[in-house]
């Protein structure tokens, strides 16, 4: 079984160099909710986190800031760090933590914002220490824990240091000069592991044992010990941490975290792709690949942890209950390994499925229960956490279209049965505006090279109604089992029509995004860079070409009102028959009629409440219109 670093999360298949890349990324939102049509509940997507920690033997929440000392390297910068209720202010900022006592306020680094307004250039050394020592005499194993919201770029570093004091007021600090590569014993790299772009969940519980550093020292020395966060680099994004705790090491303790079901750790090397999470997962491919789940277990105890194994309970809809485990395995202190359920999950039903991650060893009774969603759908595929399909889940967006240039944002979808592309939604940030030029594009993924191209749409104008919502357009392609596709969205450079596309928050899934003119790295014009994955899905079943949609609009066909109690009237501007369908949010039909006069009324005020499609069809056009039953 592979080893691996908790942290280390580089396992995405580059289609390109990885040159300097940055991107407009607004704060990410877990998923708490599901389609209200279908009538069930999505449980909370927790962080990864870890089993009750003892009683600390020193902790503060940044309520008060006279506990800290704030400084930074005089001769190199003017950054510094931050303590209260600090945003990110920069062009890419990272979301505000979410940690257990956010509202007291927490400590954190704007690196971005302030490499932004030097142009990165400038060498940024600084950090936060504890106001008052802590003594540890007559500890011999301790651990620092801390909440935090991190993400890697480029050369900085985050480091825990342990300053030793004499008793008379002086502390003894290592040299921590960006390019000394100093490797202190009391000098600790919690994201050493990480890549460029690479970031922790919001928040997540790092626990960093600091025992090495206590080694040899005197009684004076072990009874003046000072913790330091310590920043340095060029230009980084940010780093929050809240809820600092120093507590001594357990006997026996297990961590889980970095819990999967698409096989992102292990399952990729056998199979085709990244091993992505695909939230909405079509019956087709899902039959075909089925269900992967993995994870971490660490031993962060002193002790050895004896079949530490991974469980893995599967709630899918009906009622019906799958469970799983991995193989048991045994972990020294401080080891972690990859564990995957022996079996993988092949589902039978459509609909939602809760799968729910825990571990326990022969020591150390259970981990948290971690949760996470999906949905079998029957021709929805995607990797965001959109239950609603009303983007109240996106976590930001990122800029497909601006004044000076035009991009490709993309997601890689792995194809595991053939079948037939029939159209690329995606969701509309609110930033956007109304007459934007867009269109849906098909691409091979090459892990080789760049992507290859092979399809495009018509040009898709956007309107005022598609703003914050929403859009489907039509692009037909065969798609072949054993390949992996991007599904594309491509702005144009346009004075002021500006668009973004909304992003989603799913750490285990890979999207792309094509310079066009933005500059946004060092790899030219037309360069492809890994990037986060976007509300973009890819679509197997029928819906309206623009074309369609325009031609039906000339015909002032309405759908009103919108939103509705379930009673709403379709509109003609003149007597017709139309087939009309009305579909749930997982594509499946659940009223038909037809209609043939100027105004019938349609009630599916019986029917749960959420998002339907109506699609109204005769021989030559197809329109679709979203209705919204509240």
């Amino acid at each position: 079984m592979k080893k691996l670093l908790l942290s280390a999360c580089a396992m995405v298949v580059a289609t390109a160099t990885f040159s300097q890349l940055r991107m407009a990324e607004m704060p990410k939102q877990d998923a708490a909710k599901y389609a209200a049509n279908i009538g069930i509940t999505v449980p909370v997507i927790l962080p990864s986190n870890s089993a009750t920690a003892p009683s600390p033997i020193w902790s503060d929440d940044f309520s008060d800031p006279g506990n800290w000392i704030i400084n930074h390297d005089q001769t190199s910068c003017d950054l510094d760090w931050q303590i209260g209720s600090n945003s990110c202010t920069g062009s890419y900022p990272t979301a505000d933590i979410l940690s257990t006592t956010a509202s007291n306020g927490w400590a954190m680094i704007d690196s971005d914002a302030y490499g932004g307004a030097t142009g990165g250039t400038e060498v940024e050394d600084c950090w936060l220490t504890m106001a008052n020592p802590v003594d540890l005499t007559g500890y011999t194993d301790v651990n620092i824990e801390f909440e935090t919201n991190y993400r890697s770029y480029n050369s900085e570093k985050a480091y825990i240091v342990v300053g030793i004091g004499d008793g008379a007021g002086n502390v003894t600090w290592p040299d921590l000069d960006p390019n000394s590569g100093t490797a202190a014993s009391n000098v600790f790299a919690p994201f050493d592991t990480y890549a460029s772009g690479d970031a922790t969940t919001n928040p997540q519980l790092m626990s960093v044992n600091i025992s090495s550093a206590l080694v040899g020292l005197t009684p004076t020395e072990l009874a003046d010990i000072y913790i330091r966060f310590h920043w340095t680099g060029t230009w980084g994004y940010a780093w929050f941490v809240d809820d600092v705790a120093i507590i001594e090491t357990p006997e026996h303790e297990l961590r889980f975290g970095a819990e999967t079901f698409g096989g992102w750790w292990i399952g990729y090397q056998s199979t085709l792709g990244a091993g992505t999470d695909y939230t909405f997962y079509p019956m087709s491919q899902a039959v075909a690949q089925p269900y992967t789940l993995e994870g971490v277990i660490r031993s962060t105890g002193i002790q050895t942890q004896n079949n530490s194994t991974m469980y893995v309970e599967i709630d899918a809809v009906g009622g019906m209950i799958t469970s799983l485990s991995s193989t048991p395995i045994s972990l020294s202190s401080g080891q972690n390994d990859t564990a995957e359920t022996t079996t993988t999950f092949s589902p039978t039903n459509m609909g939602l499925h809760n799968i729910s991650f825990w571990a326990s060893s022969d020591s150390f009774p259970t981990t948290p229960v971690i949760t996470r969603s999906t949905i079998v759908t029957d021709t929805i595929y995607g990797v965001d956490y959109d239950w609603n399909s009303d983007g109240s889940s996106a976590s930001g967006y990122a800029y497909l279209s601006r004044q000076n240039c035009g991009q490709v944002l993309a997601n890689v979808f792995d194809i595991y049965a053939n079948t037939t592309l029939t159209s690329i939604s995606f969701h509309v940030s609110s930033e956007s505006v109304a007459g934007a030029d867009v269109t849906v594009e098909l691409y091979e993924d090459d892990p080789a090279g760049d992507p290859i191209f092979l399809d495009q749409s018509n040009s898709y104008e956007l309107q005022l109604s598609d703003i914050g919502n929403w859009v489907t357009i039509s692009l037909n392609a065969p798609l072949l089992a054993g390949t992996s596709y991007l599904a594309g969205v491509h702005g144009v450079q346009h004075p002021t029509d500006t668009v973004g596309i909304s992003t989603s928050g799913n750490d285990h899934a890979t999207g792309y995004i094509q310079d066009n003119g933005c500059e946004i790295g060092t790899g030219g014009l037309g360069a492809w860079y890994p990037s986060s994955a976007r509300l973009i899905r890819m679509n197997f079943g029928p819906v309206a070409p623009p074309s369609a949609i325009n031609d039906i609009k000339n015909l002032q066909f309405n759908v009103y009102p919108n939103p509705t109690n379930g009673v709403f009237t379709i509109e003609l501007n003149g007597n017709a028959k139309y087939e009309v369908t009305v579909n749930n949010v997982l594509g499946q039909t659940v009223y038909a009629t037809s209609v043939t006069s100027m105004n019938t009324t349609i009630d599916l005020s019986s029917f749960e409440k959420g998002i339907y499609t109506i699609e109204l069809k005769n021989s030559k056009i197809t329109y679709t219109e979203k209705v919204i039953v509240e």
